[in-house]
């Protein structure tokens, strides 16, 4: 099943099913109006979602209790939990975290070659999967790091 949220819908964006080629997608506000709350009803949402998804693959689209299917514009798209209660992350990456810690001022503690770093933090928000980002400067020095949800 491959589920995605849609920019449109206020802060928490809009839940959709999206179909297996990537090429379609319906709305589901029946079932859950975002992925926050799809996740919080998970057991009851899942087997709904499911339904929809096969009858999006297999054409069945008469079947779909949602809003009509329409063509999924990947530039639409928010991520997946376009805001979040926290995320953790975990730094692996020795180059990125020699970098971070430079532009704060700061060294790369000894302990971290030998046992991992991880942080909590809160989430404002964040960005689409084909949304620009936005840098004050490039003289910051431009790195890169994904999250995956």
């Amino acid at each position: 099943m491959k589920v995605a949220s849609l920019k449109a819908g206020g802060r928490d964006g809009s839940l959709i099913v999206v179909s297996k080629n990537l090429r379609r997608a319906v709305a589901v506000p029946s079932i859950a109006p975002t992925l926050q709350k799809a996740l919080e009803e998970w057991s009851s949402a899942a087997p709904r979602l499911n339904r929809v998804y096969q009858a999006l693959n297999a054409d069945n689209v008469q079947s779909i209790d949602a809003e009509d299917v329409f063509e999924l514009d990947m530039q639409a798209l928010a991520a997946p939990l376009p805001r979040a209660y926290e995320f953790v992350d975990g730094s692996a990456y020795l180059p990125h975290v020699a970098r971070v810690r430079k532009a704060r001022g700061a060294e790369v503690p000894d302990s971290f070659y030998t046992d991992p770093l991880m942080y909590q933090a809160v989430s404002a928000g964040f960005y689409g999967p084909r949304d620009p980002v936005l840098v004050a400067s490039v003289d910051y020095g431009i790195d890169l790091e994904a999250e995956v949800v």
